[in-house]
C-alpha cells in the first residue's frame, strides 16, 4: 500500500488508523450491533418460518427468495439515498426501521403477520451494509482504508462469533425438550407477564434490542464526519444531487458494469454463506439431531475470521487485489465438496475452515475495492449498487435450498445429502472458474467518470 507521500510501513499505517476520526471506530461499534442482529436472524430465518410458522422447506425458502428479491429491489435506491440525505441520517433511518421490524417479528401472532414483518424488515436490511461501508470510506484515509475494512470486517465477525455460543445456542438449549426436540414453553416477562415462546422467536426478537443500541451508536456520529478531507485522496469536486441523479452518473460508466460481471461471478461463491443460513441448519439438524449447537458450529467462521482478515491483509497488503479475489474464491468453492464424505463433526467443521480460509482472503479486499474505484460522493451509490449479484445470489438460494433439502434431505425418509453438496459445490466453483478465464476482460482500465 503506497500513500501520496510515498511507501508506508504497516507499523506507520497502525498509527495512523489509531488516530483516525472518532466516527471510524463508532462506525465499528454500530456495525457489531446491528451484525449481531444480522447473524442471529441469517441463522434463524427458515428454521423460524418452518417451526414457528409452519411452512415446509420449499415454502420457507420461496418466502426466503421473495425477502431476497425484495432487498434486490430496495439496493437500488438505498446508496443514492444515503449520497442524497447524507450518511448518518440514512443509518439512524435504517436502523429504527430495523428495530421495529425485528420486534414485529418476534409478536407475529399469525403466519401472515410474521411474513409482513419479514418484507418489512428488507429495507432496513438492504440499507445498513453499503452504507456503513460508504461510513467507513468517509471516515479513514487512504492510507489505513485496506486495515480499516479489515477492521469493519472483524467487527461484524466478532458478532458472528459471539452470537453463536453466546446467543443461538443457550436459547436452543432452554427450548430443548425431554425428548430433545425444541418445544414452546411458557416464559415469565417482567412487566409483560407470561408468554408462549419459542426458541426462534426468542432470537428473532433479540434483534429488536440490538437495533436500538445501533441506533444510539449512530446517533454519536457528528453530522459533518462525511464532509471531512482526505490529504491523501486527489481532490474531487462534489455536489450533491438527487438520487436519481447519482444513480444514473453511477450506471453510466463502463467499467462499473465490468466490475458487476465479476461481483455476479462472485455471487456463485457467495451462494455457499447462504447455504450456510438457508440449507446448513435444516440439513445438521436433521442429520445430528436438535440438540447439535449449530450456533456454535458456524461460529468458528467468525472467530477464525477475526484472525485469518487482519492476517490476509497483511501478507497480501502488496499483491494485486484481483489476484488475491481469485485464489480465495478458489479455496472457498471447494468447501462443499468436503461434506459428499459425511455429515460428522470432523466434517462440519472442515468445511467451515476451509470456506473461511479462503473468505478471509477474498472478502475483506473485496469491499475496499468497491469503494476506492467510486468516485468522491458516489462511494454508498456504487457500493449499493455493487451488492446486487449478493442479493440475487440470496433470491437463487432461497427456493434452490427447499428443493434440494426436501429433494436430498427430506425431515423424514431417506436422505441422500451427499447430492445437495455436491450440486452446491460445482454451482460455487463455476464463479471463480470463469473469473479467471475471462480476467483480461474484467481487469481492463477504464477512465472513471467524475461525480460533479
Amino acid at each position: 500500500m503506497e500513500s501520496a507521500k510515498g511507501p508506508s510501513s504497516v507499523a506507520a499505517d497502525l498509527r495512523a488508523l489509531l488516530s483516525s476520526p472518532r466516527e471510524l471506530w463508532f462506525v465499528f461499534l454500530a456495525t457489531f450491533l446491528e451484525y449481531l442482529g444480522v447473524f442471529s436472524f441469517l441463522s434463524t430465518l427458515t428454521l423460524w418460518l418452518s417451526s414457528d410458522h409452519h411452512f415446509d422447506d420449499k415454502a420457507a425458502g420461496w418466502w426466503a427468495a421473495t425477502f431476497s428479491t425484495l432487498l434486490t429491489l430496495f439496493v437500488f435506491l438505498v446508496g443514492s439515498i444515503a449520497d442524497a440525505i447524507g450518511v448518518r441520517r440514512t443509518l439512524i433511518i435504517s436502523f429504527t426501521l430495523a428495530a421495529i421490524t425485528r420486534l414485529g417479528m418476534f409478536l407475529a401472532p399469525s403466519p401472515t403477520m410474521a411474513i409482513v414483518a419479514l418484507l418489512a424488515f428488507g429495507f432496513a436490511f438492504a440499507t445498513s451494509s453499503p452504507v456503513l461501508q460508504a461510513a467507513v470510506q468517509r471516515a479513514s484515509t487512504k492510507r489505513t482504508r485496506a486495515f480499516a475494512f479489515s477492521l469493519w470486517y472483524v467487527s461484524f465477525n466478532l458478532a458472528g462469533f459471539i452470537v453463536g455460543p453466546f446467543l443461538i445456542d443457550p436459547i436452543r438449549r432452554r427450548f430443548l425438550g425431554a425428548d430433545g426436540k425444541l418445544a414452546a414453553h411458557m416464559v415469565h416477562v417482567p412487566g409483560w407477564g407470561d408468554h408462549m415462546m419459542t426458541a426462534n422467536g426468542v432470537i428473532m426478537g433479540t434483534g429488536f434490542i440490538f437495533a436500538v443500541a445501533a441506533v444510539i451508536a449512530t446517533l454519536t456520529l457528528r453530522r459533518n464526519f462525511e464532509a471531512r478531507v482526505d490529504p491523501d485522496d486527489e481532490p474531487a469536486p462534489v455536489k450533491k444531487t438527487s438520487p436519481l441523479v447519482a444513480l444514473r452518473e453511477v450506471v453510466s460508466d463502463r467499467a462499473f458494469w465490468r466490475f458487476i460481471v465479476l461481483l455476479a461471478l462472485l455471487s456463485l461463491v457467495r451462494m455457499m454463506f447462504q447455504h450456510m443460513h438457508f440449507t446448513w441448519p435444516k440439513y445438521v439438524t436433521r442429520e445430528q439431531g436438535d440438540a447439535f449447537p449449530v450456533g456454535t458450529v458456524w461460529s468458528y467462521n467468525s472467530l477464525l475470521i477475526l484472525f485469518l482478515a487482519p492476517l490476509a491483509t497483511l501478507l497480501t497488503r502488496n499483491r494485486k487485489p484481483f489476484e488475491v479475489l481469485v485464489y480465495g474464491a478458489f479455496i472457498s468453492a471447494v468447501s462443499p465438496f468436503i461434506l459428499c464424505f459425511g455429515s460428522t463433526w470432523g466434517l462440519q467443521v472442515t468445511m467451515i475452515v476451509v470456506l473461511t480460509i479462503g473468505e478471509a482472503l477474498w472478502s475483506p479486499r473485496l469491499y475496499e475495492y468497491n469503494v476506492s474505484i467510486a468516485p468522491r460522493g458516489r462511494e454508498a451509490t456504487y457500493v449499493s449498487l455493487a451488492s446486487l449479484p449478493f442479493f440475487l445470489a440470496k433470491f437463487l438460494v432461497g427456493p434452490t435450498s427447499g428443493y434440494l433439502l426436501s429433494t436430498f434431505c427430506p425431515e423424514t425418509g431417506p436422505r441422500r445429502a451427499w447430492i445437495m453438496w455436491l450440486i452446491i459445490g460445482i454451482s460455487t466453483l463455476v464463479g471463480p472458474t470463469s473469473i479467471w478465464f475471462g480476467r483480461k476482460w474484467i481487469t481492463k482500465e477504464e477512465p472513471p467518470i467524475s461525480a460533479i
